[in-house]
């Protein structure tokens, strides 16, 4: 019996002995994984209305307004374009903007307009920024729109 019991526990040291040998011949050297943090930086940048304003102040931007027709018409940011999801031009609208230039999305509340960045980005878009609570939450912090 002790010798069955000496024998598994050499079995299960030798075990752990050769699984942590194993992972750490699989991790990759630091700068591998520097580069890879660099070649995955985040495309999908979620931001306040407050800094939104601040890049609709410094610059022109491409600002989209992803929201139903009604809803559009009901009062949108200025300078915003209407590319409402689930239209049949969705793709087409897409297409008129600068993948290489930022694109700023929003909707209602913000569940729209984050599926709409994550399509921006399956079509190559490399800097979008989604508008955290969409119009309600520019409506709440004092924000105009038209």
């Amino acid at each position: 019996m002790t010798r069955t019991v000496t024998h598994i526990c050499s079995a299960i040291a030798i075990m752990m002995a050769l699984s942590c040998n194993q992972a750490t011949s699989q991790q990759a050297s630091p700068e591998a994984s520097v580069s890879e943090v660099q070649e995955k930086k985040m495309v999908i940048n979620r931001i306040s209305s407050d800094e939104l304003e601040t890049a609709m102040s410094a610059q022109e931007i491409q600002l989209v307004d992803v929201r139903a027709d009604r809803e559009w018409e009901s009062g949108h940011i200025k300078g915003a374009k209407h590319f409402e999801m689930n239209n049949v031009n969705w793709q087409s609208q897409l297409e008129t903007l600068d993948k290489d230039e930022p694109v700023y999305v929003y909707c209602a509340k913000g569940g729209r307009s984050a599926r709409c960045a994550k399509q921006l980005e399956e079509a190559g878009f490399t800097t979008i920024y989604d508008l955290k609570g969409g119009l309600a939450s520019w409506k709440a912090s004092g924000k105009t729109v038209e």
